[in-house]
C-alpha cells in the first residue's frame, strides 16, 4: 500500500556517493523554473556504473529564506522539502543502458501546483510518464538496451540527504535533516539491506523532534509478502527513528533477480506520510 504519490518507475540506488554542495544543480540538463513566484532549478544526468546506469536528478532552491516542498514524479525527490540555498539529489540504479529525455512533471509548494521538468530517464520511465504524468507530457519510448542487472558481488551503497518536518502543521520550525548511507551487502545465499542514518534539527530550526518520526518500507505487491516478513523479523513496527540509528534486514536470495522499486516512507507525529526515499532492493524470487 502506498500512501504517498510515489512513482512506480523508481529503482535501486547505486554505490557511489553524491553530496549536495550548492543549490544550483550545475551538472546535466540544468533548467530554471519560476512558476508562481517560486525560484528553483532542476537537472539530471546519467553515469556509467559497471554494466548498469545511474540516473540522477537534482532540485535546488534559489528562494531566500523559504523552504520548497516538492515532488518530482518518477525522478525524485518525493514530498520532500528543499531549504533555501540547498540542493537535493536522488540517484536511481537501472539496467537500461539507453537513457532518453522524459518530459517529466513537478508538484511544488503547499498548494500542489504543477510545472513541467524534463529529466534523463529510461524507456520504462517514458511509458509511465505518458500514462500517469499530471503534466500530461509524453512521447514514444526509445527501445531499452538492458545490461546485467544482477546483484553485484560488492553490493550497493549510496548517500542519503533529505529534509522533512516532524510536524507538517508547523513545517518551518520543525524541519529535520536526515543524512546517511543506504545499500545492500551480499551474504551467502542472501543479501542484507541496511540504512544507517543521523537525524537532527535543520540548522537553527528550534522545534524539530526526531523522536516523533517513524519509518516503514514500501514494496511492490508481487514481492511484499516475502520482503515484509524479512523486514518485520528484524524490525518490529512501528519503527521510530532517533537521532542516530540503523535499520537492517536479511533476505534469502540467489542474487539473480532484477532491481525492483522499493522505498522507505517517512511518517510524521500523527502517522501521516511526509517524505520518502528510495531503498536499494532486488527481486528475491529470482525472476
Amino acid at each position: 500500500m502506498r500512501l504517498l504519490l510515489l512513482p512506480t518507475g523508481l529503482a535501486t540506488l547505486a554505490f557511489s556517493v553524491v553530496s549536495a554542495v550548492a543549490a544550483d544543480c550545475k551538472e546535466g540538463n540544468r533548467q530554471e523554473h519560476h512558476p508562481s513566484s517560486f525560484n528553483f532549478v532542476t537537472s539530471s544526468w546519467v553515469e556509467d556504473q559497471g554494466n548498469l546506469r545511474r540516473y540522477i536528478s537534482c532540485v535546488g532552491n534559489l528562494d531566500a529564506g523559504t523552504d520548497l516542498l516538492i515532488t518530482w514524479y518518477i525522478a525524485g525527490p518525493f514530498s520532500s522539502y528543499v531549504p533555501s540555498d540547498e540542493a537535493v539529489y536522488t540517484p536511481r540504479l537501472r539496467p537500461d543502458l539507453n537513457p532518453q529525455p522524459v518530459a517529466g512533471c513537478i508538484k511544488f509548494g503547499s498548494n500542489g501546483e504543477h510545472t513541467p521538468a524534463e529529466f534523463m530517464g529510461t524507456a520504462a520511465d517514458q511509458e509511465e510518464n505518458t500514462r500517469y504524468s499530471p503534466c500530461k507530457g509524453g512521447q514514444a519510448a526509445v527501445h531499452a538496451v538492458m545490461g546485467d542487472d544482477r546483484l553485484p558481488a560488492d553490493g550497493y551503497r549510496d548517500s542519503v540527504r533529505i529534509f522533512f518536518p516532524s510536524d507538517p502543521e508547523d513545517a518551518y520550525a520543525t524541519l529535520l535533516e536526515l543524512n546517511g548511507e543506504i545499500g545492500i551487502r551480499p551474504r551467502d545465499n542472501a543479501f542484507e539491506s541496511y540504512f544507517n542514518y543521523t537525524l537532527q534539527r535543520y540548522k537553527d530550526r528550534p522545534d524539530g523532534r526526531p523522536e516523533d518520526v517513524s519509518i516503514r518500507p514500501i514494496f511492490p505487491d508481487a514481492y511484499s509478502k516475502t520482503l515484509l516478513a524479512a523486514y518485520a523479523e528484524a524490525n518490529p513496527e512501528p519503527k521510530l527513528l532517533s537521532e542516530k540509528g540503523e535499520i537492517a534486514f536479511t533476505v534469502a536470495s540467489a542474487g539473480t533477480g532484477r532491481p525492483i522499486n522499493a522505498f522507505y516512507e517517512i511518517l510524521g507525529r500523527s502517522g501521516e506520510p511526509i517524505a520518502a526515499l528510495p531503498m536499494p532492493m532486488f527481486n528475491p524470487l529470482g525472476f
